[in-house]
C-alpha cells in the first residue's frame, strides 16, 4: 500500500493495520499546530445488504468496502446519495472549505465514519496500544433527513477542534458518522412492514439503525484510537439533533452526554403508517412501477438507478424525510414515543444520560424567507385562527404583534420569528423547563446568535439562523474573513469548540456557567454585541433589549407553549391529549413550511 508522506499507522488490536492522515500543517490563518492530530478518514462500520434492508453491523475491515486501498484511510470515502447543496461562490459557506476534496457519493459505502484523535496519545507510528484513553465526542449530521455530509466534509473538519483540546489539555477524541438519507433512509410503507415481518428483521427508520450501528462500532472499537467507551458525548444539529432525542427513547444506551442543537423530533413532526404509505405511493407513481404485488413492486424499487431516488427529492422540491415513530417500527417502546410535549421528560427520564447541553440559533426561522413573502398578514392570521381557535389564536399573535392592516414587511419578519421559534426556539425552552422540573439531570443551556459572515447568498449577515454556527464550532473561518472582522469572529468560534470540549470532559461548558434551574435561568448566550457570556434570564431580558433584533423572546416562547396545548385539547377526534397537541402543532407548521410556497 503506498502512502502519502504525512500519514500515520496505527496497529489496531481488532481491526488491523489502519493508516490515517496526520495534520501538522499550518492552519489556514498561518497559525502552526502545535499538537499533530491523526485523522482516520471514513472507516466502514456497516454494510447495507441491499436497498431497503437494515445494515450490518462490521468487526473488521473489508477489502471490498470501496475503491481504496485496503486499511488506507487517508482520504474521504462515499457519503450517501442525495442533492448536492451550492458550495461555490456565493453559497452561505463562502465558497469552498479550504482543505474540501469532491464529494463521493456511493449508496452502498456510504455507512463509514471519520475519527480525529491526538497523536501524542497514540506514540509512535505501528504502536498497538493507546498510552490512555479519552473522552469521546460523536458528531451527527443534520440535514432534514435528506442530505449531509458532516464525515466527508472539510466544512464539518474535527481537526481543529481536537487539536484546540489538545493545546489546552482536555484531550478527546472526536467521531463523525454517515448514515443512510432520503428515501435511502427513511422510506415507510405496509410492503417493507409485511416483508420485514416475514424475513423476522426491523421495518422502516433505515438510517436510524445506521447510526445505531455507528454508537455500537464506537462503543465496540473506540479505545483502539484512544478513546473512552465509556465516556461518550453525542452532539447533533437540526436532523442529528432529533436523532439524539429519539435515540434517547431507546433502552439501547449509546452515549453518557448528549448536546442538542437546534432540533429535536418535533421539528420534522410525525406521521402514521397510513400518510407514509400514501407519500411512497406516491414514489412508485413517479418512478412507474406499478406492480401487483408487494414482492413485484420493492423487487422494482430496488432495482431503480438511485439517481431517480434523487430526481424524485429535486423535483419535488422535498427539504425533509420523517423518521417513523410508530410501535410498527419497534425502534423504542410505544410508551416512549416522542411528541413535542413529552420530549423533554424522555430525556429527563433516559437512564443512560446524565448530562445535557441543548441550545439554538437566535433566529432559526431566517431560512424561511423566500417561503413566506408572497403571504399576507390576513392570509396568516385566518389560517392561526383556524388552527388555534379565536383566543389562543389572539394570545399568540398579539405576543408576536401580527395583526389585520399592519405593514407587510415588518409582518414578513414578525412571521418568520414566530415559524422558527414553533420549530425550533421553543421547543428548546419547554425542554429545558421539563429536565430542570424533573431534578434528574444536569442541564446546560445556550443560544447563539452570530452573523453569517459570508456575501453572496440568500442568508449573507443573517443573524442567528439555522446552521450557521457550524462554521463557527469547526473553526472553519480562520483566514476567510477580513482582518477586522476574522479576530473576533474566530475567537467566538473558538469559545464555542472550547465549551462543547469542557463539556465533554465533565467540566461546565463556560467559566461561570451554571446547570439550568427554574430560579435564575441560566443561560450561555453569544451575540454580536458582547460575544459568548453567561446570563441570568433576567439579565439576558434587560441586555437583550439592546439587540438589534430585539430582547430575547422567553415570554413569546412560552404563550406558544400554552395556548398551542389549550387548543390541542380540545381537538376533535381519535387519538391521546398528546397527540392531538401534536397535530394541532403540525397544522401550524404546514401552514407554515408547505402551504405557503
Amino acid at each position: 500500500m503506498t502512502t502519502p508522506t504525512s500519514a500515520y499507522t496505527l496497529n489496531h488490536q481488532q481491526l488491523g493495520s489502519l493508516t490515517g492522515r496526520l495534520i501538522d500543517h499550518q492552519h489556514a490563518d498561518g497559525q502552526p499546530v502545535t499538537e499533530p492530530v491523526v485523522h482516520f478518514r471514513s472507516i466502514p462500520y456497516a454494510t447495507i445488504p441491499a436497498r431497503l434492508r437494515q445494515s450490518l453491523l462490521l468487526n473488521h475491515i473489508p477489502d471490498d468496502f470501496d475503491d481504496r486501498p485496503h486499511g488506507d484511510f487517508t482520504h474521504y470515502g462515499a457519503a450517501c446519495p442525495q442533492v448536492p447543496q451550492p458550495t461555490g461562490k456565493g453559497s452561505p459557506t463562502g465558497g469552498f472549505v479550504p482543505g474540501e476534496e469532491p464529494i463521493k457519493y456511493d449508496e452502498q459505502a456510504c455507512l463509514n465514519l471519520t475519527i480525529s484523535t491526538p497523536k501524542n496519545v497514540l506514540g509512535e507510528s505501528g504502536q498497538s496500544l493507546p498510552k490512555k484513553v479519552l473522552p469521546v465526542l460523536v458528531y451527527v449530521h443534520g440535514g432534514g433527513f435528506v442530505e449531509g455530509k458532516g464525515h466527508v466534509s472539510a466544512l464539518h473538519d474535527m481537526t481543529k477542534m481536537t487539536e484546540l483540546a489538545a493545546h489546552e489539555s482536555m484531550d478527546v477524541v472526536i467521531v463523525a458518522i454517515g448514515y443512510r438519507l432520503n428515501w435511502q433512509g427513511f422510506v415507510a410503507c405496509y410492503d417493507l412492514l409485511e416483508e420485514a415481518r416475514e424475513n423476522g428483521e426491523h421495518a422502516f427508520n433505515y438510517g436510524m439503525r445506521d447510526q445505531r450501528n455507528a454508537f455500537l462500532w464506537i462503543q465496540r472499537h473506540i479505545a483502539g484510537f484512544g478513546g473512552d467507551p465509556g465516556n461518550i458525548t453525542a452532539f447533533g444539529e437540526s436532523a442529528g439533533a432529533a436523532s439524539l432525542y429519539m435515540h434517547a427513547c431507546s433502552d439501547v444506551p449509546l452515549f453518557n452526554r448528549v448536546i442538542i442543537q437546534s432540533g429535536s423530533p418535533s421539528v420534522v413532526g410525525t406521521w402514521s403508517l397510513e400518510q407514509s404509505d400514501a407519500y411512497y405511493h406516491h414514489l412508485l407513481s413517479y418512478l412507474g412501477i406499478g406492480g401487483a404485488t408487494r414482492t413485484a413492486r420493492l423487487k422494482a424499487l430496488r432495482e431503480v438507478p438511485v439517481s431517480r431516488l434523487i430526481d424524485y427529492i429535486r423535483e419535488n422540491n422535498v427539504t425533509t424525510m420523517k423518521p417513523y415513530l410508530g410501535p410498527q417500527s419497534e425502534f423504542f417502546p410505544p410508551t416512549q414515543q416522542p411528541f413535542w410535549t413529552t420530549q423533554g421528560e424522555i430525556l429527563a427520564n433516559c437512564p443512560w444520560i446524565y448530562e445535557i447541553m441543548i441550545g439554538d440559533d437566535s433566529h432559526e426561522g431566517l431560512g424561511l424567507m423566500i417561503p413566506l413573502k408572497d403571504v399576507s398578514a390576513s392570509q396568516y392570521i385566518a389560517r392561526v385562527r383556524i388552527v388555534l381557535g379565536d383566543e389562543p389564536a389572539r394570545c399568540v399573535l398579539d405576543a408576536y404583534e401580527i395583526y389585520d392592516g399592519m405593514d407587510e414587511g415588518l409582518f414578513w419578519q414578525n412571521a418568520v420569528i414566530m415559524i422558527g421559534d414553533l420549530l425550533m426556539s421553543e421547543p428548546t425552552h419547554s425542554t429545558a423547563i421539563a429536565v430542570a422540573k424533573s431534578g434528574r439531570k444536569r442541564l446546560y443551556r445556550w443560544q447563539f446568535g452570530l452573523q453569517n459572515p459570508f456575501h453572496g447568498s440568500a442568508f449573507s449577515y443573517a443573524t442567528g439562523r439555522h446552521f450557521v454556527e457550524l462554521m463557527y464550532q469547526f473553526m472553519t473561518l480562520a483566514g476567510r474573513l477580513p482582518t477586522h472582522r476574522n479576530h473576533f469572529l474566530r475567537r467566538q468560534g473558538e469559545e464555542m469548540a472550547r465549551s462543547w470540549i469542557r463539556f465533554a470532559n465533565g467540566l461546565p461548558p463556560m467559566p461561570g456557567a451554571k446547570p439550568y434551574d427554574l430560579e435564575e435561568e441560566s443561560i450561555m448566550v453569544c451575540d454580536m454585541l458582547h460575544g459568548w457570556t453567561v446570563r441570568t434570564r433576567a439579565e439576558d431580558e434587560a441586555i437583550s433589549q439592546q439587540d438589534p433584533w430585539g430582547p430575547r423572546r422567553y415570554r413569546q416562547w412560552e404563550v406558544l407553549n400554552e395556548e398551542l396545548k389549550r387548543a390541542g385539547r380540545v381537538k376533535h377526534g381519535a387519538g391521546s391529549e398528546n397527540e392531538k397537541i401534536e397535530a394541532t402543532r403540525n397544522e401550524l407548521l404546514v401552514f407554515g413550511l408547505s402551504e405557503m410556497r
